[in-house]
């Protein structure tokens, strides 16, 4: 039926339009892994520039550090963590609305930021031409998507139906939705080999109360950098990806 939710849409929908307080407390203040956002996004929080855009920013889980470096704005599909991001942020502005679809000016902001939003659409190159196109000149674009050669990641693509579409995400694939846009500089690697801290302290699955103590953290940590010895940079849990815009 013609307007009718396709079932991509619908699955994301449902897991994502209620506001998950307990994710964002466990991402922003949990224990032990609060720590692990702050390394995966200190090299971009390095480079940012005001005015920044989150697209799909939710709670604010990322919003809550961008927003120590830069004048921001967040846009999301879901008013519910949107409510939940505004409660907690109040220094951002915040406004619904569709990633593809945007309600901002061609070359609005210096710095453009999505993480974990390319595999939930049911476009992603009509996300990143959105992002490119309300970029400014020289302006910068951060990506962070998972990767799909990463046996973490691979298994949570097994364990949620929603997070099914990380099965593409790989260094290839960012590489080919950034390919031939109005971009220079273009930088794609590869970041957090093994994470064990997101499976062990993780809020749901895991035992979070570890993350206090000195002594299962050090284990946790020296486990870590063992098996990151061992993986191959290919296969590490995130792809990051940076470029400028281009003046033409």
């Amino acid at each position: 039926m013609p307007g009718a939710e396709s079932e991509f849409a619908k699955v994301q929908r449902e897991y994502f339009e209620e506001a998950e307080v307990d994710h964002y407390e466990w991402t922003t203040s949990g224990p032990g892994f609060a720590e692990t956002e702050d390394e995966l996004l200190e090299p971009f929080l390095e480079r940012i520039e005001e005015p920044c855009l989150e697209m799909g920013c939710g709670e604010g889980n990322n919003l809550f550090r961008l927003v120590r470096r830069a004048r921001c704005f967040g846009v999301d599909l879901f008013p519910k963590k949107l409510d939940f991001a505004a409660s907690r942020l109040p220094e951002a502005r915040l406004a619904v609305a569709d990633v593809a679809r945007m309600p901002f000016a061609d070359g609005t902001f210096r710095t453009v930021f999505i993480r974990d939003v390319l595999h939930h659409v049911p476009e992603p190159r009509r996300v990143v031409e959105e992002a490119v196109r309300v970029l400014q000149p020289g302006g910068l674009l951060c990506l962070l998507e998972p990767n799909a050669r990463n046996p973490i990641v691979q298994l949570q693509t097994r364990l949620v139906a929603a997070e099914a579409g990380a099965r593409v995400s790989r260094p290839e694939h960012i590489a080919r939705l950034l390919a031939e846009l109005p971009l220079r500089d273009v930088e794609i690697t590869t970041r957090q080999p093994l994470p064990l801290r997101r499976l062990v302290y993780h809020y749901q699955v895991g035992f979070p109360s570890l993350g206090a103590m000195a002594a299962p953290r050090a284990l946790v940590r020296w486990s870590e950098g063992l098996l990151g010895k061992l993986l191959p940079r290919s296969r590490w849990s995130y792809v990051a990806a940076a470029a400028r815009r281009t003046h033409a």
